[in-house]
């Protein structure tokens, strides 16, 4: 799978959700950080779904350390257990799908018994869940339509594009919607065309929300979800006055085959635009992540066929500054 990444600069405090996104949902103090900064939020990735899955249910629940029951047995306790063992068994029923998904797609035999007689328990058990009403009633329906969607059924695909509209009361903090858009992209190349295009919309509705996260979430996981409304909707942010999101959706069309975005991977191959940046937040594009960002850039350019002349191949190779610019752009003037 490929895999194309830039991690979050720190977010604008000053943009429209940018102060729950700089110190969360807590008290406000320093030391708080909301899902975003915590899950340093990719600009551009296509994670495993394995990964993302795991992610979600660590941030959720925390790992912890636990006999080994069934699937069914672990299922019925994240319906009917105490506060501790529905941690406990979410935890464990997550584990247990990502080794099974592991081993089916290396043609094993898995040792838990999670296949078609497994959905429909699986299936009830979501249906069951009562009417949620406040933010502690979210973490348990997301985890179970996060895993029903990986096992293919439609049905999880269908809640989870409902819960990146989550009210404000049933998601303060944004983070089970920042979920449910990563997991919608995260599954889009497994989906089928009717799960495909109801993802996709979810995620083009994110595109105009006040929250710059979950814009960034929601272009990014694009990449993974062609429709016939993806492209243009990308094309759109390309004009954005947000260098993060016009270099996310540039990249994410890059990974479409699309060239539309080139002029903007052009741009984030100069060091102006991050400098810009940078001098109205100096927390803003740390070395690391601009290396990253014209990297990818780059790279993205080469694929497209868009590459920068021999001679500004040649020059990057020998006076740049960043080693890693110098060794792609060395290696691509060979070529």
């Amino acid at each position: 799978m490929t895999e194309l990444e830039i991690r979050d600069p720190d977010p604008d405090p000053h943009a429209p959700g940018g102060a729950e996104m700089a110190v969360g949902s807590g008290e406000g103090s320093d030391g708080d950080e909301g899902p975003y900064k915590n899950l340093l939020v990719p600009l551009v990735v296509v994670p495993a779904l394995i990964v993302m899955v795991l992610v979600l249910v660590f941030v959720l629940f925390g790992a912890v350390a636990g006999k080994e029951d069934s699937p069914r047995e672990n299922l019925d306790r994240v319906l009917n257990g105490g506060f501790n063992e529905r941690k406990q068994a979410a935890f464990n029923l997550v584990r247990q799908v990502i080794e099974y998904e592991q081993a089916r797609a290396a043609g094993q035999v898995s040792e838990w018994d999670i296949g078609a007689d497994f959905l429909p328990s699986l299936r009830q058990a979501r249906q069951s869940i009562a009417a949620m009403e406040s933010d502690k009633d979210v973490a348990i329906p997301l985890v179970l339509s996060s895993l029903l969607a990986q096992l293919g059924e439609p049905e999880g695909v269908e809640q989870l594009a409902e819960m990146t509209q989550l009210e404000e009361r049933l998601d303060p903090a944004r983070e089970y919607r920042m979920y449910s858009a990563m997991t919608l992209g995260a599954i889009g190349a497994r989906l089928g065309p009717a799960e495909r295009e109801l993802a996709a919309a979810a995620l083009i509705r994110l595109l105009d929300d006040a929250d710059p996260g979950l814009v960034l979430v929601a272009i990014a996981g694009l990449q993974n979800l062609p429709s016939e409304a993806t492209v243009p909707a990308l094309r759109g942010r390309l004009t954005s006055g947000v260098l993060e999101q016009r270099a996310s959706a540039a990249l994410s069309l890059a990974t479409l085959k699309d060239a539309t975005g080139a002029e903007v991977l052009r741009e984030m191959l100069e060091l102006a635009p991050y400098e810009a940046e940078r001098a109205l937040d100096a927390h803003k594009w740390p070395a690391p992540r601009v290396s990253e960002s014209r990297c990818k850039a780059l790279a993205a350019l080469l694929a497209l066929g868009r590459a920068p002349s021999a001679e500004d191949l040649r020059r990057l190779a020998a006076e740049d500054l960043d080693p890693n610019v110098r060794k792609l752009a060395a290696e691509a003037a060979a070529q």
